[in-house]
This record gives C-alpha cells, sequence and structure tokens, in this order.
C-alpha cells in the first residue's frame, strides 16, 4: 500500500475517533440522570377518530459525559393510542438511544382515541419510560378523550332531533332539506372539519339555554404560534338559509371560527327568515351576516370580529334589539391572517350575481331598525363604519337608529337629500368610544398572544343606562343572564354592566 496513502488513512480514521470520543466513554453513574422540559405531557380534549396535531418535549444531558438510554418506550406500547417520534424516528419502542454532554434530545407525541361508547370525557394515559444506566424515569401522557357522532355528508330528510349525548363531528356537511324540520337541543356541540357547512333548506331551530348554549365551531383545540385554533378564523364554511328555508330560530348558541358567519339567500320578507337571539356570533373571515331580502330579528346578540362586514344586508326587513356589533378583526394583523377594511354595516338596495354585474337587481330595505345597539370598530378603519349605499330611482332604504352607540361617521349617503332615504336617528351617543373591558392583543414573552376579547362594557363606558327602558322591558335580562334593572337603568348593547362578573371573559 502506498506509504502516503496509507498515513492519510490513518489520519481520517483518527480524525474519526476523535470526532466520537464522547461515545467512547459513556457515564455508567446510576447519577447521571437525565433531565425533561415537563414531567407531565397533556392534551386538551380530544376528539375519537382524530390524530391530534403533535406535541413535544425534549430530553436534556445536563452531565459531564455522553449518556447511553438503553431504552425509551411507551410503558403501553401494545395497546396505547399514543404515538411517538424520538429524535426523528417513528415506534413504540427504542434502543441504545446516545445523547453527547450537554445535548438534547427531541420527542414528538400525538394521539388518536378510538370510540370507547362513552357519552362523558374519558382519560387517557400512558407514560415513556426511559431507562439509563439502571435507572428508570417516565414522563407521563394524558389526554381527555370523547366520543363523537361521525357524520359525512349527513342530509335530514325528516323532522329530526339531535341531542347533547355526544359531539358531532361534521365533515363535508350537515344539510336539512325541504320542507324538513331539525331541532338541536340544548348542550349539542357540533366540530366542524376543513370547509364543511350546514345546509338548510328546510327549517332548523337551535334551542341552546343559558346554562348549556350550544356551540358550532372548528375541530383542532391545539395551539398555531402560541393562538389557541378556538380563536383562529376560517375553520370550517359557515351556516347557509337557502331561498325555501323559513322560520329557523337560533336561542343560546356560540357560533366561531369560520370562513363565513351566516347567509341568508334572496328569499321574501313577508315571512321569518331568522329569529336570533342571545347568540354569540364571532370570529369569521368572510362577512358575518349576509342577507338578500330577507326578514330577520336580532336580540341580545355579540356580532363580533369579521373581516368583511358585521352586517351586509341587501333589501329585507330587519330589527336589532340590544346587540353589541363590534369590528376587532384589524387588531389580529399583528398574528398573520389580515385586516379588514370593511365597514361594520352594509346596507344596500343593490343584488349582483354573475348575470347582472352591470345591472344588478334592486330589492328595497322596507326596515332597518336597531334600538339600544353598539355598533363599534377599529378607529383607524379608513372607511365609515355604517354605509348606505346609493338606491337609484326604483327602490329606497328606510333605516332607524334609537338610543344607539355608533361613531361619527355614522349614517353616511353620497346623496343626502335623495327622498328615496328615509334616516332616522333618535337619543343616539355619537362618536363616544363605548369602553369595552379588553379589546387589545397582548404578546407574551413567548411570542403567545392573547385574543379573548371581551365586549363586555367597563364602569366608565357612556353607554351605560342610556338605553330606551321601555324597548329594554321586551328582554329585561342581558346575553349572560344579568338583571338590566338593577341600577339607575339599562345599558345600551348586549351587555349590562355588572362589576361582579365584567372582568370575567366570556
Amino acid at each position: 500500500m502506498n506509504r502516503l496513502y496509507f498515513h492519510f488513512l490513518l489520519f481520517l480514521l483518527a480524525g474519526f475517533f476523535a470526532c466520537n470520543s464522547d461515545f467512547e466513554y459513556y457515564s455508567t453513574n446510576p447519577d447521571n440522570l437525565l433531565s425533561f422540559s415537563t414531567d407531565t405531557l397533556r392534551f386538551d380534549t380530544v376528539l375519537a377518530t382524530v390524530n391530534t396535531p403533535i406535541k413535544v418535549f425534549t430530553v436534556y444531558n445536563n452531565n459531564k459525559k455522553s449518556l447511553l438510554i438503553s431504552s425509551i418506550r411507551l410503558k403501553n406500547y401494545e395497546y396505547s393510542r399514543f404515538k411517538i417520534n424520538v429524535d426523528g424516528e417513528t415506534g413504540t419502542s427504542f434502543r441504545d438511544v446516545e445523547i453527547r454532554a450537554n445535548d438534547s434530545l427531541y420527542v414528538f407525541v400525538n394521539i388518536k382515541p378510538d370510540q370507547t361508547g362513552n357519552e362523558q370525557p374519558f382519560l387517557i394515559s400512558d407514560c415513556i419510560e426511559f431507562i439509563t444506566n439502571g435507572r428508570q424515569q417516565n414522563v407521563i401522557l394524558e389526554a381527555f378523550g370523547q366520543d363523537v357522532i361521525v357524520c359525512k355528508g349527513l342530509t335530514i330528510n325528516s323532522d329530526s332531533i339531535l341531542d347533547n349525548r355526544k359531539p358531532f363531528l361534521i365533515y363535508d356537511s350537515l344539510v336539512v332539506s325541504a320542507g324538513t324540520v331539525l331541532d338541536i337541543s340544548e348542550g349539542t356541540a357540533f366540530y366542524m372539519q376543513n370547509k364543511a357547512e350546514i345546509i338548510v333548506r328546510g327549517t332548523l331551530r337551535i334551542n341552546g339555554t343559558l346554562e348549556s348554549p350550544v356551540v358550532i365551531r372548528g375541530v383542532r383545540n391545539d395551539l398555531m404560534v402560541g393562538v389557541p385554533y378556538d380563536l383562529i378564523p376560517g375553520q370550517w364554511g359557515g351556516i347557509r338559509f337557502c331561498a325555501t328555508s323559513f322560520n329557523n330560530v337560533i336561542n343560546y348558541a356560540r357560533i366561531r371560527n369560520g370562513s363565513f358567519g351566516i347567509e341568508m339567500e334572496l328569499s321574501e320578507p313577508s315571512e321569518s327568515k331568522l329569529e336570533m337571539k342571545n347568540v354569540v356570533l364571532t370570529n369569521f373571515k368572510g362577512k358575518l351576516i349576509r342577507s338578500v331580502n330577507c326578514m330577520m330579528n336580532v336580540e341580545n346578540c355579540e356580532l363580533s370580529n369579521s373581516q368583511g362586514a358585521l352586517l351586509d344586508l341587501t333589501g329585507g326587513h330587519y330589527n336589532f334589539i340590544h346587540c353589541t356589533m363590534a369590528n376587532y378583526y384589524a387588531s389580529s394583523i399583528d398574528a398573520g391572517w389580515g385586516n379588514s377594511d370593511n365597514q361594520t354595516i352594509i346596507l344596500s338596495t343593490a343584488y349582483y350575481t354573475e348575470e347582472t354585474l352591470d345591472k344588478p337587481a334592486r330589492y328595497p330595505i322596507l326596515q332597518a331598525n336597531f334600538y339600544n345597539t353598539v355598533i363599534w370598530g377599529m378607529k383607524y378603519q379608513n372607511s365609515s363604519q355604517i354605509s348606505i349605499e346609493e338606491t337609484g330611482n326604483e327602490s329606497f332604504i328606510n333605516y332607524y337608529f334609537e338610543n344607539c352607540l355608533f361613531p361619527s361617521k355614522g349614517a353616511t349617503n353620497d346623496d343626502p337629500n335623495n327622498p328615496d332615504i328615509v334616516p332616522t336617528v333618535v337619543n343616539c351617543v355619537i362618536n363616544e368610544d363605548p369602553v369595552f373591558i379588553d379589546t387589545k392583543v397582548a404578546k407574551d414573552d413567548k411570542d403567545k398572544y392573547d385574543f379573548h376579547y371581551n365586549f363586555k362594557i367597563d364602569s366608565v363606558s357612556p353607554a351605560r343606562n342610556k338605553a330606551n327602558s321601555q324597548i329594554s322591558m321586551q328582554l329585561p335580562y342581558d346575553l349572560n343572564g344579568v338583571d338590566r334593572f338593577l341600577d339607575e337603568g339599562p345599558d345600551i348593547g348586549a351587555y349590562e354592566f355588572n362589576n361582579a362578573i365584567n372582568y370575567e371573559q366570556q
């Protein structure tokens, strides 16, 4: 062998072993143990049949010598619903895992629970065992599983009741056929998969209560960049009421996180399309409520946070009593999902379709009444927050605001002398910030955002005691069941100020 080549080979081998010399002498001292970023890894409630997102923890060797972990495994590895990945390798059991001195490795964990037949959440637990130098250390894994009723493209063809024994996991769509009534019992929960919609061709009646509201939301419970998915819009579709659908009722519900909120197709305003009461409709990527020539009554509701308008009403007949309409979606721009340049409310007579872009159909707004209602959005929005769009000579817009609070650029019209516009504003609080409890997006030192908006009013709010008492007598209790007549007078909006509960998160 060429002498030069031989010496070169020895040099390479010496370098290789020198680089790995720390693995030649593993510590055998049983007191040299591992450290962990957590001793218990917990998952929020996880739905049966659904893979959870991955959680991770770190294993540290804070000793001066390398360690050889002789075994890493799930304790119940043969039956466990947990899955683990150790430093890039997936399995249930690993042997002779090396970890250098003052180094670390990652362990990734997720879970997919099976259906169990339980109606109540059930504890799922296991642990990951680490054995080093004959010593065992454990990291506990815990989750609460929840059985679900899986619905894929479900169509309701006869009068039915969905109850709250188990949550519903909706794929694709839940459709209520024309001529059919679907009742949803108090406390029922719907977890909506990506793009899933509730499509109503018949009649939908949501019958929640103050203590047990109906919940309709996205399926994920984990975090995205420190923000809970439960606060992130665009996770599912929305609720669509078709042209054949009338006499719908939504009472005591929490509906959130979709791509659009409620869409009501072209109808006749002589029959009720939707009665909505004691509802929180919040955090949607599109418009919150879109209606074309419908009749709708909304009472004691929070309508908040959408990238589109909170209300986009074309033609029809509408009543809003003791509502809080607050659009602070724009303040989420720092978290990366957009801004809102839309007005808070749009009233229009023009109905555009692909076939009528040049000459839209016209439907008059027979009445748009707002009583004891707060209407507010981000202060730095460029556009006025209430837009009354031009009507032409074919139709008209008739609106009425009484004992409401809204900005000074509130009801606007390019042609205020147009006889087709019939505006009335009575006893309203103009251009005074309602002073909500919390509208700021806080970011902590771990880059986690706080998006828990609280649209109850503060003690110094100009909305306090300014509502029309005669109208408030129709709704003596607010959205949270607080008596409106315990102090000097009822407050404007969906929430009555109450010092004992006002500063709690919703």
